[in-house]
């Protein structure tokens, strides 16, 4: 079966102006039976995709049995959790120094006399903190994705992965553009929703597993745990390295109300300009999500359920319980189900209807997302797609009037 590999510029980081320092790149299975009847993207969610050869065969295995093209990319962050490394990249640990400061406190206040510390270097205090086995410490730090990336949060990402799409039909592979599919679970169930959100008329379909339909304040650093590292008596408590903040509502990287509303799912004004956009035919959504799942609560999913539909969407959800567990496709109650990409993709696939379009690229469609301060547009052509961001003419017209 013909694989093709490559990649590209990502998008620039049209938010805060952060150069791009890591190349997206992409691999594709294509079917060696004539034109291909549509197109998937598989997105696996933070660091599930560790196995390079798995994943390679989860594609061809796919492309084969349904005739598609099957895309892997690895956009913005998607190298996020310390595991991921390969070579050439990797995932480091930023240990905050005043959780070391507070570890080492608390054993001078337990009678320690820090015998075997040598020195202030890190890790030579890591090395003393294990020495203390009768001990137990938390220490909070940061999970620093390779090439200055930061967790953005999915536009990028998204974005990312749109304009490999056009990148491939650029490329002349051939195969039906009214059905490109887009298949996720968790954080990758979240992008896929998200580039449907950006190219509505593109997107025939997403399937997710346990996707959440906003942000997630503890993967921006805004309180909460992220990921948690053991190394013997150490406990990691981490995020991501993010370059939002949300503490100086003045400051150019303050994490506000419309830097939210772009990347929620289910805001009425953007799904309204969504389905306004999507023509007679609108994107089919196929979701699975556990009844007990601590991260993202089903009440959330069922509510996102019931806007898609207001708005005219094809959108089932799957409720997962304990009579569901069959510990082959679906292994457990909490978060992303230990559902696979490829079991997932076979649960849903068959339930799509295929029915012709023109895409985005073709009806140069433009997406103007507004917020309170701020609108946010998505522009596609036939040379890919653009996104920006620009003052709410309202509120510069209260600027104006307020410098006048």
């Amino acid at each position: 079966m013909p694989s093709i590999s490559g990649s590209l510029s990502g998008h620039e980081d049209f938010e805060l102006g952060i150069p791009r320092k890591v190349p997206v790149t992409f691999e594709a299975e294509i079917p060696p039976n004539g034109p291909a009847d549509g197109l998937v993207f598989l997105i696996p969610g933070f660091g599930e995709d560790t196995d390079e050869a798995y994943t390679r065969l989860t594609r061809r295995q796919i492309a084969a049995k349904y005739n598609l093209v099957v895309v892997s990319v690895r956009a913005h962050c998607h190298f996020c959790r310390p595991k991921q490394s390969i070579p050439g990249v990797s995932v480091s640990i930023e240990i905050d120094p005043w959780s070391i400061a507070k570890a080492i406190g608390a054993l001078v206040l337990q009678g320690d006399n820090l015998d075997g510390l040598r020195s202030a270097d890190e890790k030579d205090t890591l090395r003393f903190l294990k020495s203390r086995k009768d001990h137990k410490f938390s220490l909070s730090a940061a999970l620093v994705p390779p090439g200055e990336d930061y967790q953005n949060f999915g536009v990028l990402a998204a974005l990312d992965h749109l304009l490999v799409l056009n990148k491939l039909i650029d490329d002349g592979v051939e195969f039906d553009q009214s059905n490109v599919i887009t298949a996720g679970t968790s954080h990758g169930g979240y992008i896929a929703h998200l580039m449907q959100k950006f190219a509505p008329n593109t997107i025939s379909a997403v399937i997710e597993s346990s996707a959440y339909p906003e942000t997630v304040p503890a993967y921006l650093g805004f309180g909460g745990v992220e990921y948690r590292a053991i190394d013997a008596n150490i406990e990691f408590v981490c995020t991501t390295k993010t370059a939002w903040s949300n503490e100086n509502i003045g400051a150019p990287n303050y994490f506000g109300i419309d830097q939210a509303r772009i990347r929620n799912l289910c805001d009425p004004d953007h799904l309204e300009m969504v389905s306004g956009n999507a023509g007679s035919r609108k994107t089919q959504f196929r979701m699975i999500h556990s009844c007990h799942d601590r991260l993202v609560s089903i009440d959330l999913k069922h509510h996102q359920t019931n806007v898609l539909r207001s708005y005219g969407f094809d959108a089932d959800l799957q409720v997962v319980d304990e009579a569901d567990v069959d510990g082959k496709i679906i292994t457990t109650l909490e978060h992303g189900l230990g559902i696979g990409l490829h079991s997932l993709f076979d649960r849903f696939y068959p339930t799509l209807t295929r029915k012709p379009t023109q895409t985005d690229r073709d009806l140069k469609t433009r997406l103007c997302f507004s917020g309170n301060r701020t609108i946010y547009v998505i522009d596609h052509s036939q040379s890919g797609v653009i996104a920006s961001i620009s003052a709410n003419s309202r509120e510069r017209a209260k600027s104006d009037a307020l410098s006048a």
